[in-house]
């Protein structure tokens, strides 16, 4: 009896817009818990790794911006 295994289908892999909205949505703190299975499943680190880099980057230079910006509508202060 020569039993035929089914081909075990791999998820594809998830692409670098999946990979940032997943980075963005953890940020946020808000995901559903299928999203993070599916995600944990598509993802490799090394994507989420950059993903979260160029967040956090993104994130810096966001509230760098909003800082000057402020400072310079009501002055330093002085």
């Amino acid at each position: 009896m020569n039993k035929e295994e089914e081909p075990v289908h791999q998820p594809r892999r998830a692409s670098a817009l999946e990979a940032a909205k997943a980075v963005f949505w953890s940020f946020l703190g808000i995901r559903r818990r299928s999203d993070h299975d599916a995600d944990a499943t598509r993802l490799t680190p090394v994507q989420v790794v950059v993903a979260g880099v160029i967040a956090g980057i993104i994130f810096v230079v966001t509230v760098l911006m909003v800082v000057r910006l402020v400072l310079a509508t009501h002055g330093s202060g002085s």
